[in-house]
Parts: structure tokens; sequence; C-alpha cells
């Protein structure tokens, strides 16, 4: 293998002093721009590569930055990690990635693996059950961290997140407005604090209304998948027939939930209403289209990242958190409501 080059190697090569070469690499202005010019294509001749480990470890900083996914088998996350990334990269950011599966075990030993090589600042977007005391001790009181899209209440980490109750709210405020009485959920646990701001909107919509929502319309499930949707949306009908509006928790369940409807004969949009939360791009490709609750993840991915580089500036600032507002597409997979009889139960109950 062959020897680095360094630069001792390049010093001699061009007749300078190292720190002339360093200061050339670094397009400092004490070079002029010939010498640079120069300096740079003997370097890239001789194969020379910059050591930017070495240089951290001299200006006591470093470039790299780290993201922890909860689970980047959701797509939604590739939105935001797309803004975010875009973010860093325009402020000279090495990312460093890691997807943890909604596992405390993985997520615990990337942010001790970033911390040792010296990363700059963590943008976490936490995993179920991730305790604020916990990840305290392991990233001390002082280094940048900041969660978006999932946030842990009660803790002081800077954050930057969608208006998730507000969300389900204007997603009920339609379906009201439909004419529809009958709701179900369909949505996960209460471990995260997406899943525990959303079904909390969706309940305060429908006690504003006046509506109730029986346990037996409520299915919530382990996972955030398109065979979840379908089988807890198989599971609410058989239950309860009468339900003629669905909200759920993500795009994805709403998907499954729209396949369980098309095997059991009803009609989307017509026999029952349907809307999800997110806005994936396949939302708009299906038939028919699905009504979500649109999060505006470029704007929450850009502003955590903001959030997070201005953390590395000044640690000590007060916390900072921005809250997004979403806002409602409606597609074809939500209609009018039936004609109901007084007690808001349609055919199907009868």
């Amino acid at each position: 293998m062959a020897e680095r080059v360094t630069l001792k190697n390049l010093a001699e090569a061009t007749g300078v002093s190292v720190s002339a070469v360093s200061m050339a690499l670094r397009d400092h202005p004490r070079i002029s721009e010939a010498k640079r010019t120069e300096i740079k294509r003997i370097a890239a001749e001789m194969g020379y590569i910059y050591n930017r480990q070495a240089a951290s470890l001299r200006r006591g900083t470093t470039d790299s930055v780290s993201i922890c996914i909860n689970d980047l088998h959701n797509p939604v996350f590739i939105e935001f990690l797309t803004a975010i990334e875009s973010e860093f990269r325009r402020s000279g950011k090495l990312v460093l990635l890691c997807n943890a599966h909604e596992d405390p075990e993985i997520q615990a030993s990337f942010v001790r693996r970033m911390l040792e090589q010296g990363s700059a600042g963590l943008l976490l977007s936490p995993v179920e059950g991730t305790e604020p005391a916990e990840l305290r001790e392991i990233v001390r009181d002082r280094f940048p961290t900041v969660f978006f899209s999932r946030m842990l209440e009660g803790s002081d980490f800077d954050h930057a997140i969608s208006d998730d109750a507000g969300g389900m709210q204007l997603a009920v405020d339609e379906l009201v407005r439909l004419g529809h009485r009958q709701f179900a959920w369909i949505g996960g646990g209460q471990r995260t604090s997406t899943a525990r701001a959303r079904y909390r909107g969706f309940k305060t919509a429908l006690e504003r209304h006046g509506l109730p929502c029986p346990p037996e319309q409520v299915e919530r499930v382990a996972e955030t998948s398109r065979e979840a949707g379908r089988q807890a949306m198989a599971a609410i009908l058989k239950r309860a027939p009468h339900v003629t509006a669905v909200v759920c928790f993500s795009d994805l369940l709403a998907l499954g939930a729209i396949m369980a409807c098309h095997e059991a004969g009803r009609r989307i949009g017509k026999e029952i209403s349907i809307i999800g939360h997110d806005d994936l791009e396949e939302a708009s490709y299906i038939e028919p289209g699905l009504s979500s609750v649109k999060v505006a993840k470029e704007e929450i991915g850009r502003a955590a990242a903001r959030l997070l580089l201005d953390r590395i500036i000044d640690p000590d600032a007060p916390a900072a958190r921005e809250v997004i507002a979403p806002r409602l597409v409606l597609r074809g997979s939500t209609g009018p409501c039936l004609s109901a009889d007084a007690d808001g139960l349609n055919h199907f109950a009868r």
C-alpha cells in the first residue's frame, strides 16, 4: 500500500513551508491566489487527501453532525432527511446517519459512538420509550441535541415538530362538516409524543362536537404499516359496521384501511370516508386518492437542522421549540355521509 502523502511531502515538492501549504489548501488570504492554485495542482497530482480528523483535533471542532431516525421503514422520514441533509450540506457539514429500528439499545449505542467520533451535534427522532433522563445522561448537559418529528415531554431539548393534535382536529372537523357522526380511530400505542398528541387531538375534536367514539371503534396497532391498517380496519368493520368515518394515525395505516374496505365491499368516499396523516406521495396515486393531514416535512427538517446549527454555536442559549402547523389535503377518500337516522346510524347497522 502506498504511503499517505503528507503536508511535509507537499512542502518539499512546492518549496514552501508546511504552514504555507496548509494555509493554501484552506484558501487563506495570506497566500496569493496564484500560489494557492499551484500548490493545489501539485497536491492533486501527488494524490494528497486532506485529513479532516487531524484538522478537527487541531481546531478542537468537527464538521460532522449526526442524525438518528427511529425507523427508516416509514417513507415519511425520507422527506424529512432530504431537507435536513440539504440544510447541513449548505453549511459544509458531514452527516452521520443511524436507523434505530425503534430499538432503544441501537439508539443509545449510536449516540455513544457518535460522541466518541467527535460529532458536533445530534438530530434525533427518539425511539419508543426513550426516557429524557437516560438520554440526557448519555449526551451530557451542554451537548447540542435537537429533536424532530417526535419530542420528549418534560425534557429541555430543542425540537421542531408538527402540530399533531391540531392536524387531527382538522380531520375530524372536516368529516363532521360532511355529516359523519360515527367515527373510528386506527393508531399506535401511546409511547411516543406523536401517538399521544394525534389521539388527543382526535378525542378533543369529537368531544367539542359532542360525538362518542366507543372502545370497539378504536383499534391500536403494534406497528405503523399497511398490513396493520388492513387488519385493524377489518376488525372494526366486524365490531362496528355502522362506522362511516375513519381517522388514521398515518397514511400507511390509512392505505391498509382502504384495502380492507375494498375487500369488504365498502365504497371509499361514498359509504365510508378515511383520512390519513403525513400526506405521502403515494396518497395521490391511489384510486380514490387518500385525504390526508399534510405535515410540512421540508419546513420541519430545515428548521430542525437550523436549530442544531444554532445550538452548536451557542450551547447555553434558551431552549428553542418550533411547532409547525399542518394543513388538510382533500381527495376522493372522503365524501358526504349517506343519509343517517336520528342516532347517526347508516344503513349498514340495520
